[in-house]
């Protein structure tokens, strides 16, 4: 149980390096890092995997970041990490529903026709309260990829303090409908905006108040969002997030095979720029996610699976 413990504690601290493109603020990762260790006693990737292993259960993935004219088809950062959690959550047995925005969902059905992954793509719409309440209550268990989050006012903000509330479904009901159902939650996130941030809202809204931009705000409230989730995962982007906790799961069912790869990384990277999503970095549809090379993408996954296949090793003799 030790050495699982060492092996979950270093993929959390591998997925959070500061490596985001320049034009992201720098020291963000180290500041939720800390905020979301400080509320959790075990490892983030390990809560998340025990919520996601077990019998087979209905599980949805709530995804995308579209901005009209800017990124039309979204960002590349959430929808190919939410892929790979599928895909592993698939191999263990378990029933998986996209949920996005219209426009988002369409290079989420392609790249799920190219995986070959069973799931179905729900499209969300604008005031959908009660629709959202209907998929809580058939949900086991919800998981929100690089998804924003309602700030106190129930605004949806971008990083900069731009709103993306005229264009995009605010899911916080879904998440507090699952609360008060008693199912749980995961958040994956790298910015202090996406839904689970709340679980450490009042910490960052200290620690890095200057990024909340409560002055940029029209409503004052700043960009980070009150929406909690029961397990919080920060990252240096949301897809290494996802393969961080893919790796958990890896190292529970004590199967090194269950991992997302490099090679995998590389191609899921360079499938991304085919279709037309958006590196959120750079604001252009290129090989780099939040500003991080594809092969420095890649390198940390394939460092994630070394941590697994090492964990998992017998004993063995040098013989000297």
């Amino acid at each position: 149980m030790l050495d699982l413990e060492i092996a979950l504690a270093n993929i959390d601290r591998l997925q959070s390096l500061e490596l985001q493109g320049a034009a992201l603020p720098y020291g963000v990762k180290a500041r939720l890092f800390e905020a979301a260790q400080s509320v959790h006693e075990d490892s983030l990737v390990g809560g998340a995997a025990r919520i996601l292993s077990g019998p087979p259960r209905m599980i949805g993935i709530i995804t995308g970041a579209q901005v009209p004219k800017k990124m039309p088809l979204g960002e590349n950062d959430g929808p190919l990490g939410s892929l790979v959690l599928a895909r592993a959550l698939r191999k263990i047995g378990h029933t998986v529903n996209f949920y996005t925005d219209d426009a988002a969902a369409i290079p989420i059905e392609k790249l799920l026709d190219w995986l070959e992954i069973e799931a179905s793509v729900i499209r969300l719409e604008q005031g959908s309260r009660d629709a959202q309440i209907d998929i809580a209550n058939t949900l086991d268990v919800i998981v929100a990829v690089e998804r924003l989050g309602g700030n106190p006012n129930g605004i949806l903000y971008g990083a900069t303090g731009v709103s993306r509330s005229d264009f995009r479904c605010n899911a916080d009901t879904l998440f507090r409908r699952m609360s008060e159902l008693g199912k749980p939650s995961i958040g994956i996130a790298d910015g202090g905006n996406e839904i689970g941030c709340g679980k450490i809202h009042k910490l960052i809204s200290q620690t890095l108040s200057k990024l909340n931009y409560c002055d940029r705000t029209p409503c004052g409230g700043g960009v980070f969002s009150v929406v909690s989730t029961d397990v919080l995962v920060i990252a240096t982007t949301s897809n290494l997030g996802c393969a961080g906790v893919v790796a958990a799961l890896a190292l529970l069912q004590g199967n090194a095979d269950l991992c997302h790869s490099a090679g995998d990384e590389l191609r899921l990277i360079e499938k991304g720029v085919e279709i037309g999503l958006t590196d959120g970095g750079t604001g252009r549809v290129i090989a780099a996610v939040d500003g991080v090379s594809a092969t420095d993408h890649a390198a940390l996954v394939g460092l994630m699976q070394s941590i697994v296949r090492r964990a998992l090793a017998g004993p063995e003799e040098r013989g000297f």
